[in-house]
């Protein structure tokens, strides 16, 4: 028989508690789980907007520990947390409850497995908790499945679970796309991102690719009302980006081989239409 319950949430007083506490209960997030305390006051406060489906929280898998892993795990949290709105979403007390209780197995496999002593505090602070909107967005165990798919589906709609597996392709695009873009503010611009994700296969061919795609559409459509616009024109720009980024990347990869080095870097930062934030080095780039 399917469970559905009201989601439940963290007091203000628990969440600070948890969050000072986290060292003394190192042997609670290696092997143990926090169900004796669960009957305390604070603990387990019902929002009535929001049914939980707990077979589906069951099943998610953190053994995997790859960005497909987080792909089937993404469209299982989206599916178990019906009616869940984004204003809530942004509510780190939900996603520590979840983290702590719930889906504490799920967080510990993907997360801390393999990790002991000291190791494991900063993990502990970083994924089973959320402070912020970044931390909220692309920290926290739970809540990063969540946010992945509804960006997706604000990308694109009528396929989301498509959108999510272009995000998600590698670590570099989920940052570039997810992370340092504010695509939630803007739809037509997220959609128009993902259209050309899929005509164009050199965007997201490699971490370095879609890099210099969002550098030069950064560069490119800074000030352009993309809102304003037909999806054919915002179309027009999105191909003349992703060929002016492809030249840009084959005349740098020359100038390469030429050098028999790294060459210089040359980006020019530049604040984007992205709300000010620069694409992130790549891996590759990183080494």
């Amino acid at each position: 028989m399917i469970q559905h319950d009201h989601l439940r949430y963290l007091s203000e007083e628990k969440l600070e508690e948890l969050r000072r506490k986290v060292g003394l209960h190192r042997e609670r997030y290696a092997n143990g789980d926090f169900r004796d305390l669960e009957p305390d006051n604070g603990w387990a406060i019902e929002t009535g907007g929001v049914t939980v489906d707990r077979d589906l929280l069951a099943g998610l898998d953190g053994i995997a520990r790859t960005a497909a892993g987080d792909r089937t795990a993404s469209a299982v949290l989206y599916r178990a947390l019906s009616g869940m709105t984004p204003a809530l979403a942004r509510e780190e007390r939900v996603w520590v409850r979840l983290s702590h209780v719930e889906c504490l197995g799920y967080a510990r496999s993907r997360w801390l497995s393999g990790l002991d002593g000291e190791r494991l505090v900063p993990q502990v602070r970083r994924h089973l908790f959320g402070s912020g909107l970044t931390g909220i967005r692309d920290d926290n165990a739970l809540s990063r499945l969540w946010w992945n798919i509804h960006i997706a589906a604000t990308a694109d709609p009528d396929d989301p679970e498509g959108a999510l597996d272009l995000i998600l392709k590698t670590a570099d695009i989920r940052s570039n796309f997810v992370e340092r873009t504010n695509t939630a503010a803007r739809p037509p611009l997220a959609r128009a991102v993902i259209r050309a994700m899929r005509r164009n296969s050199w965007i997201t061919s490699t971490e370095r690719a879609f890099r210099e795609f969002m550098i030069v559409l950064n560069r490119d459509g800074g000030g352009i009302l993309f809102e304003t616009m037909s999806d054919a024109e915002v179309d027009g720009i999105m191909n003349a980006c992703a060929e002016r980024a492809r030249a840009r990347s084959e005349q740098r990869a020359i100038q390469e081989r030429a050098s028999e080095g790294p060459g210089s870097r040359g980006l020019g930062w530049v604040r984007g239409i992205f709300g000010g934030h620069r694409p992130q080095p790549t891996s590759e780039e990183k080494r």
